[in-house]
């Protein structure tokens, strides 16, 4: 199995990327004519669910193996990376079942006592479905991206992509009128199906690979409770997003109904938050992204082959993501009102665009840093982290939310990240000096920049 490069590895995800959200904005739009900005608030409460669970059954092993799986590239144990990808999707499988099962129990409970929307109950069933194949694609992408290999991830995400939009038009064109379903739930349909799309096209790869069947090494036991010590963090972290997502999707409707005085009024400005706001201000993280996924690997590589080089890939990585980002919010603060109207027909989410937008350059930086973190096995900081992040970020809501009903919730959203990427700053600083990469003395911390090597 051939190492790619970076430059190529970093254009297959920017490319299919590109692909992906302009296809995405494009269905956003779409589906936001098509079922109002109310049912983009109902999907909005059932997705971060469905992500939480989905993110339990994998128990933190997709990046364990991106981790181990490039150590044990670098040296040559191909027989114990055989061993770890058959034991990990073993593992993933039965998490899975269990979330799922727990999903499909819990609805109705969710859709009544947590939820201001009983209406979120059908399609949280049916995202029971998705928790398995999403699960299992996440650990088989992981394992590609171990070897550095991008090519798996970039086709399996435009594949997902493509059944997902394709099922949701199709049915919302032509299904209504005969099956007798609310419009919002055929996007969570879809999503489930570009789910099971997107894990057979992995399998399809895993099938045809060749990795060498003979290791260079003797054999050695595998290292599972290294790697559940180093996974659980991960989990817990994920778990602590996921269901500071879940429950942003609770508490904010909640709050916006003291404001705006009625269920549907709230729902709808949650939609706009994030289902038409969030989308545009975010989208510069389609270039960004790409940058941590390629970052990851050549980190855990370096902890077992170090290379004077790599403070220089390491120095371009985040003048890249710095040029990137600014650039971007400065776009899109700029031009806030012309795309919401280009893109949506109303200027209700210019104020929402333009207070997430600011947030975009630290978003794109904490995004490096936590990649470090975790590549470089610290993924215990990484769940201190998420627990300040989601304390904080809940506080804020209680406080600005009443004063200034959905714009309370973005800046709260904007100042969150803001405080993320500053702590993670301090905490990769003892990392960095492995690469004898200078932290600027004279700034105070948090405020020290790495400006340039040794």
């Amino acid at each position: 199995m051939k190492a790619r490069p970076n430059l190529q590895n970093f254009i297959y995800l920017l490319g299919s990327g590109l692909l992906i959200q302009l296809m995405g904005t494009v269905y956003r739009i779409w589906l936001a004519r098509k079922i109002g900005a109310e049912g983009l608030g109902i999907f909005q409460m059932a997705y971060p669910i469905y992500r939480l669970l989905s993110s339990i059954a994998a128990i933190g092993l997709p990046m364990a193996l991106t981790k181990w799986v490039a150590e044990y590239y670098t040296v040559g144990d191909f027989q114990s990376i055989t061993t770890l990808k058959k034991w990990s999707l073993r593992v993933v499988t039965v998490g899975s079942v269990i979330a799922g099962g727990a999903l499909f129990t819990t609805a109705p409970f969710l859709s009544h006592v947590v939820f201001v929307e009983s209406r979120v109950k059908l399609s949280l069933m049916v995202l029971t479905i998705a928790i398995p194949f999403s699960a299992l694609s996440a650990t088989l992408r992981g394992y590609y991206q171990g070897f550095s290999r991008m090519a798996p991830t970039a086709v399996s995400e435009l594949t997902e992509q493509i059944a997902e939009i394709g099922f949701t038009v199709l049915a919302l064109t032509f299904f209504t009128a005969h099956i007798p379903l609310a419009g919002y739930h055929y996007p969570i349909i879809g999503l489930t199906i570009g789910e099971l799309v997107c894990f057979v096209t992995l399998w399809a790869y895993r099938r045809v690979e060749n990795t060498p069947a003979q290791s260079c090494l003797p054999t050695v036991e595998l290292p599972k409770i290294e790697i559940l010590n180093y996974a659980w963090p991960l989990l817990l972290n994920q778990i602590i997003v996921s269901t500071g997502a879940a429950a942003e999707s609770a508490i904010i409707p909640r709050i916006l109904v003291g404001v705006y005085h009625t269920t549907a009024e709230s729902t709808q400005w949650f939609g706009i938050l994030n289902g038409m706001a969030a989308p545009v201000a975010y989208f510069p993280l389609i270039f960004l992204a790409p940058l941590a996924t390629v970052l990851s690997p050549q980190v855990s590589a370096s902890l077992k082959d170090p290379r004077p080089s790599f403070k220089t890939k390491l120095f371009r990585y985040y003048s890249a993501a710095l040029i990137m980002s600014l650039l971007g919010m400065i776009i899109i603060y700029s031009q806030a009102a012309l795309l919401s109207n280009t893109l949506f027909h109303t200027l209700q989410p210019v104020y929402l665009i333009r207070a997430l937008a600011l947030g975009l350059p630290f978003v794109g930086l904490g995004m490096l840093n936590l990649t470090i973190l975790s590549a470089a096995g610290h993924s215990d900081k990484i769940l201190l982290l998420s627990l300040w992040a989601i304390g904080l970020k809940t506080a804020l809501f209680f406080i600005f939310v009443p004063l200034l009903g959905v714009s309370g919730a973005a800046w709260s959203i904007t100042m969150t990240q803001i405080f993320i990427f500053l702590s993670s700053l301090t905490e990769i600083q003892p990392h960095l000096a492995r690469f004898s990469v200078k932290i600027h003395p004279k700034w105070p911390l948090p405020f020290r920049f790495p400006t340039k090597f040794r």
